[in-house]
């Protein structure tokens, strides 16, 4: 946490002890202080929120959390390989690839979708992932079909 932050919040709180009754200022300064400073020290840093995966792409995020590729990407790596899945195969263009970047490690990755076809009453498509991590590239064929609630529910 950076002093600044704290030092901005401390006068504060004096500041606005001027406001108070000043038969109760020392107490509800005190009740101020203490209930900044405990937000601050069980606020957890920016880096190290956890932002789940949209609804829709939830079941993709999914299979990349329980592949041996997807185990060696952090949270943020799977949510951005997982919303470029979606995005690709919601799209109704074959061929073209989306690609996502993680600026914070430098893991990219891209998605190339295939034709969409029927099986049974699910529109399914195959696609292609590539991820690159410390510079080595490896790629994965998946096959999801989509469901009733428009997510795309892996298969392969």
């Amino acid at each position: 946490m950076k002093f600044a932050t704290i030092g901005a919040m401390a006068v504060m709180v004096l500041s606005l002890g001027g406001c108070i009754d000043t038969g109760s200022a020392k107490q509800s300064i005190g009740n101020a202080a203490g209930s900044l400073t405990g937000g601050l020290v069980g606020t957890k840093p920016a880096e190290a929120r956890v932002i789940p995966p949209t609804t829709a792409s939830a079941p993709l995020y999914a299979a990349w959390s329980s592949s041996d590729l997807g185990r060696r990407l952090d949270d943020a790596d799977r949510r951005l390989a997982a919303e470029a899945e979606y995005e690709a195969l919601e799209s109704d263009t074959a061929g073209v690839t989306r690609e996502w970047s993680n600026a914070a490690n430098g893991h990219r990755g891209s998605v190339t979708p295939g034709a969409a076809y029927a099986v049974n009453q699910y529109t399914c498509r195959d696609w292609v992932s590539a991820v690159t991590i410390d510079g080595r590239q490896e790629t994965r064929r998946s096959t999801a079909c989509r469901q009733p609630d428009g997510t795309w529910r892996p298969i392969s």
